[in-house]
C-alpha cells in the first residue's frame, strides 16, 4: 500500500509539471492566438445546439416531407442543454481556468497527500497546498501582464480558485475514505 501511494504521489508531481508548463504555454499565447483558440473551442461547445437550430427563412424545403418531419422535430424537442452551450461558448476562457486549475488543485493535493512521510492529518495538508496553488494562480495572472496584448484580471483569480479548491475538496474527501477503509477495525474510535 505504501509503495502504490509513493508512486502515486510522484506521479501527480510530474502531471503538475506538465500542467503547469502547459499553463505557462498557454499564457505566453499572443492576443490572436488565444482568441482563436477560445473561439474555436466556444464553437465546438456551442456546435451541438446551433445544429438543433431551426433552419433560417432562406433555406426552404418546399415540397420535401422528410425535411418538414425534421423541422418539426426539432421544433417539438428543443435541446434542453442549448442555453447551457451558449452560456459556455461565451465564457470558455473562464472555463478554461477553471479546468487547468482544477488539475493544479488535483495533482498538487495527490502529491501532497501521497508523499507525506509525516502522516499528517490530511486537513493540515491543505493549507500549503492551498497557498501553493493561489501563488500559481497569480503567477499566471503577473505573467500575462509581460505578454503584449494580455492583462492581470482579478476574476480569473476567482475561476481559478474554484477549479483548485473543488480539486482540493476531493482529494480530501477520497484520502479520508481511503484512510478509514485502510484502518483497523476499533481504531476509529480511538481518534
Amino acid at each position: 500500500m505504501a509503495r502504490a501511494k509513493h508512486i502515486v504521489g510522484w506521479i501527480s508531481v510530474v502531471l503538475l509539471v506538465v500542467t503547469l508548463a502547459s499553463i505557462w504555454m498557454l499564457t505566453e499565447q499572443s492576443v490572436e492566438q488565444t482568441s482563436s483558440l477560445s473561439e474555436s473551442t466556444a464553437h465546438v461547445v456551442e456546435g451541438q445546439s446551433a445544429s438543433l437550430q431551426p433552419e433560417t427563412a432562406g433555406e426552404t424545403q418546399a415540397g420535401d416531407a422528410a425535411g418538414d418531419a425534421d423541422s418539426a422535430t426539432t421544433a417539438a424537442h428543443p435541446d434542453p442543454l442549448a442555453p447551457v452551450r451558449m452560456w459556455m461558448g461565451i465564457n470558455i476562457r473562464r472555463i478554461a481556468h477553471t479546468v487547468e486549475f482544477f488539475f493544479v488543485g488535483l495533482f498538487a493535493s495527490s502529491a501532497a497527500v501521497c508523499l507525506d512521510k509525516r502522516m499528517l492529518l490530511t486537513r493540515l495538508r491543505c493549507v500549503p497546498v492551498l497557498a501553493f496553488c493561489a501563488v500559481c494562480s497569480v503567477g499566471d495572472q503577473v505573467h500575462k501582464i509581460f505578454v503584449p496584448g494580455r492583462h492581470f484580471d482579478v476574476i480569473d483569480l476567482g475561476f481559478d480558485a474554484t477549479g483548485y479548491v473543488v480539486a482540493m475538496l476531493l482529494v480530501l474527501l477520497v484520502s479520508v475514505l481511503v484512510q478509514r477503509a485502510t484502518c483497523p477495525i476499533g481504531a476509529h474510535a480511538r481518534r
